[in-house]
């Protein structure tokens, strides 16, 4: 393991355990998507991928609903293999099973009928375990995310949802790693590069 990798792993240990630790994640997790719904890069898109939260991560799945709601083209990723996410437009949570990693997923039979191509993409709402002031996160140690981005079109807005005890002031990157354009805390947004 490389010098830099043991730094993330350090780092992913020590903020994941203050996130799992975080008392009141629902109403931390609603200020999030209020301050997400009122940009207006969100009303600008019209194709928005969305991670299904797990375990301690921001909540999304009244997002979910909420963006449904509008109208929007909601997209939901799901394990392909070990390396790759594959893209799938959800028109109802109800779409949604347990897949790799306990995480929600569409339902396999669903999949190949409503495929979507990364470069398609308006908006990226994206998890993590450690954000950065510099627009750099970690995630969790898979890449998944970090080869998908790197398939996005260049205009795609990339938007990471964290707490603010998972933001330090510098993750170390390496070359494959993709950085945000925006970061959305409980406390506030922070943009890394022109968005509106």
């Amino acid at each position: 393991m490389s010098a830099i990798s043991q730094q993330k792993q350090l780092l992913r240990q020590t903020h994941l355990a203050a996130r799992n630790a975080l008392e009141d994640r629902p109403r931390r997790s609603k200020r999030i998507w209020e301050r997400l719904m009122e940009a207006e890069f969100l009303a600008r898109a019209e194709t928005i991928l969305c991670y299904v939260s797990a375990r301690s991560e921001v909540e999304t799945h009244p997002l979910l609903v909420d963006l449904l709601v509008q109208g929007k083209r909601l997209v939901a990723p799901y394990c392909i293999d070990d390396e790759r996410l594959g893209l799938f437009q959800l028109t109802k949570l109800a779409e949604l099973e347990s897949g790799r990693f306990g995480i929600l997923e569409p339902r396999i039979e669903l999949r190949e009928s409503r495929k979507i191509s990364p470069s398609a993409i308006d908006l990226a709402i994206l998890p993590g375990a450690v954000f950065d002031l510099r627009g750099n996160r970690i995630g969790y140690g898979k890449g998944y995310f970090d080869r998908l981005l790197a398939e996005l079109s260049p205009e795609a807005i990339r938007c990471g949802l964290g707490f603010e005890c998972q933001i330090t002031a510098e993750v170390p990157t390496e070359p494959h790693d993709r950085p945000l354009d925006l970061l959305i805390s409980e406390d506030r947004l922070c943009r890394y590069s022109p968005t509106d």
